[in-house]
């Protein structure tokens, strides 16, 4: 038996999807839902680009092609529920989450009594598809907000790796409409372009979910609530400014890298509530923005002033606070013009 490009580029989709779910459905990570969920797209696409390889190989049973359009119906709920589960603390699977399946279960049902609605209704896959990428899209994007608000540290869980997952998946699911009802497009002969994307969505999909940080197991529904709460009293607000400055300076909370609203909140025994909209009305700062201004006057502090010849930048930045290199330079450059090294060597002091 040969097989062409595309055959060969189904093959490899299928069997690649079908490892990674393994992998993942064996996983034991404290998240084990959020890898059962991956596994699960990741199985449903397999088995879509195994009936799509033997129904262009023409073998099989009789009407394969009503079994098609299937699986379209069941990757947006899969992968909101996978969204949902990244962001929420706790996050479980209600009852009423399985309605989200139903339009799957139809088609599938009609297509195994003969009666396949995919030649009437398989383009409403695609705004399946649509629906369930923007409530995905709108979900990271309000989680981030609360992260900034909530924690002292966002650069390895606000989840950017996942929205560009959905931005791909988004590319793929556009190019597949166009190929569904204009003409296929391709990279070279034989090798569609939706093909090349499904490479690089399970391949990040797997890879980028597998090392979703442990640390921070998402936000919770108190978490939600806080960038809802009502208006308090500016005067009230106003008097507990100079309390929560004195405590960042004399205290140094700022320095536990893991630090979040309500450990601060608890610390200074005034409602997490009133703390953020202290930070964000009165001094006009997100938590993550407020957390970093005194770890960055810290660090220059330090660095104009180091305990000795042998201290290094890296020790500095791990006492400040500061847990990633990266940020901790990104975030340095921005305040001060210079990076920590051009900083170090000038011996110039920055009003920040």
């Amino acid at each position: 038996m040969v097989f062409n490009v595309d055959q060969l580029s189904l093959l490899f989709i299928a069997f690649q999807s079908f490892m990674f779910s393994i992998i993942l459905f064996s996983s034991h990570k404290s998240k084990r839902l959020s890898s059962i969920l991956l596994a699960s797209f990741l199985l449903v696409l397999s088995l879509q680009m195994t009936f799509l390889l033997i129904y262009r190989m023409r073998i099989g049973f009789e009407g394969l092609q009503s079994f098609l359009c299937v699986f379209g119906f069941f990757y947006g709920p899969l992968l909101y529920a996978y969204t949902q589960s990244l962001i929420f603390k706790d996050f479980i699977l209600k009852p009423k989450a399985f309605l989200h399946l139903i339009p799957g279960g139809i088609m599938q049902f009609s297509a195994l009594v003969g009666f396949g609605l995919c030649s009437k209704g398989g383009s409403l896959m695609y705004i399946s598809l649509t629906f369930y990428t923007v409530m995905a899209i709108k979900s990271i994007t309000r989680y981030r907000r609360i992260v900034k608000q909530t924690q002292s540290l966002v650069s390895r869980i606000n989840l950017s790796w996942l929205q560009w997952i959905l931005v791909v998946f988004t590319v793929t699911f556009l190019i597949d409409i166009y190929q569904h009802f204009y003409s296929a497009l391709e990279i070279i002969k034989g090798l569609s372009l939706v093909n090349l994307c499904l490479l690089v969505l399970i391949n990040g999909m797997f890879f980028r979910g597998i090392q979703q940080p442990i640390i921070f197991q998402g936000i919770s529904k108190q978490d939600e609530m806080i960038i809802e709460s009502d208006e308090t009293s500016r005067e009230d607000n106003e008097e507990k400014v100079e309390i929560i400055k004195s405590h960042m300076n004399k205290a140094r909370p700022f320095q536990n890298s893991r630090l979040t609203l309500r450990d601060l909140a608890e610390q200074l025994q005034i409602p997490p509530k009133q703390l953020s909209q202290i930070i964000n009305k009165q001094l006009d700062q997100n938590f993550v923005d407020f957390i970093n201004s005194y770890r960055l006057n810290m660090a220059t502090e330090r660095l104009l002033k180091p305990r000795d010849d042998k201290e290094t930048i890296l020790e500095v930045m791990y006492e400040v606070g500061f847990n990633s290199k990266s940020s901790f330079n990104t975030l340095f450059k921005a305040k001060t013009g210079k990076t920590p090294t051009e900083f170090k060597k000038m011996g110039v002091r920055f009003d920040l």
